[in-house]
């Protein structure tokens, strides 16, 4: 069986009381995964391209990964 890759974007972010909902798909279907207000909030400092104060881990991993010419699959 051959695993066919989807492109998905998120769709949203909504606060759920103790939870954050993402909804994540594409035009014809849409998903949601909780997840906890701190990823939330970094979420959507990514996807609202939301000036950081300084790097959080995975900006330095993915730094790291660049310098080196890593790449992850």
């Amino acid at each position: 069986m051959k695993n066919e890759v989807i492109p998905v974007e998120i769709k949203g972010v909504v606060p759920m009381g103790n939870t954050c909902a993402i909804f994540i798909g594409n035009d014809s279907k849409v998903f949601v995964i909780n997840v906890d207000p701190q990823m939330a909030a970094i979420i959507s400092m990514f996807i609202n391209e939301t000036p950081k104060e300084r790097p959080l881990t995975h900006d330095l991993i993915n730094n790291i990964f660049k310098a080196f010419n890593i790449t992850v699959e």
